[in-house]
């Protein structure tokens, strides 16, 4: 256990290709917090972060042996274990502002990017266990591109993906697009005029539909047309530019 003051110990289990695990990844590293981190294969993962939090989900974030789990929760406790430099508003109108932003990407935007791209993805299951298992070692590597096929039908069945929501969730894409560029259009940033956790927030859960720098995994050598025309849907849209750009600049 750290003493008051120290550096705390810090645990991260996370996916390498995943939109929430690059937010908590992101906030980690904005805040210069150093971590041990245990990257899990999405499927068989749930052992174990069923045994820390109770849930499936990742990312997860032990800080001292306390789990917190949820991207949102874990920005908010590195927040308090390093306030600097921050990542809210000080103000109560822009913090206000800024949890908007973050609600709207985690619980509405975030969502439909995954299932959209999963939607895809699925069509080339080949390439998405080359994706899920970025950077893991060629053993897990070979049994999972076995595995991860016969996990379709469950996984499409489990998260609701079909023609018909893979719609509704390119909508709210678009409408997110479209609100990011409009609120950035004057000084670059959607609270306050600087970098806070909502640009994080929006710009992460972005990332699968953009290229974006600074990505802390390496996308499989072989392409994917399907990935590939579903990033060019958006290629020219000003949002995507933007997340691009906060990659590059606070990443």
């Amino acid at each position: 256990m750290s003493g008051q003051g120290a550096t705390p110990s810090l645990r991260l289990i996370h996916f390498a290709f995943s939109h929430y695990n690059e937010k908590a990844r992101w906030a980690l590293d904005y805040k210069g917090l150093s971590a041990e981190r245990v990257a899990l294969l999405p499927g068989p993962h749930a052992r174990t972060t069923r045994k820390l939090s109770g849930q499936s989900a990742t990312p997860i974030v032990v800080v001292d042996g306390a789990v917190v789990a949820g991207s949102a929760r874990i920005v908010e406790r590195l927040e308090a274990l390093r306030p600097d430099p921050p990542l809210f508003p000080s103000g109560a109108e822009e913090r206000a502002a800024a949890d908007r932003w973050i609600g709207t990407f985690d619980e509405e935007v975030g969502p439909a990017v995954r299932l959209s791209l999963f939607h895809r993805l699925f069509d080339e299951p080949g390439y998405a266990a080359k994706l899920f298992s970025t950077d893991q070692p060629g053993w897990k590597r070979h049994p999972y591109a076995w595995l991860f096929p016969r996990m379709i039908p469950m996984l499409r069945d489990r998260m609701s993906i079909d023609d018909e929501t893979d719609r509704a969730a390119l909508g709210t894409i678009e409408e997110a697009l479209d609100a990011v560029a409009e609120a950035v259009a004057g000084d670059g940033y959607l609270v306050g005029g600087r970098f806070t956790a909502a640009d994080l927030t929006a710009a992460a859960l972005l990332m699968p539909l953009g290229d974006p720098p600074r990505l802390p995994f390496s996308f499989p050598a072989v392409a994917s047309p399907a990935h590939a025309g579903w990033r060019a849907r958006w290629a020219d849209h000003p949002a995507i530019a933007w997340m691009e750009s906060m990659f590059e600049r606070h990443r």
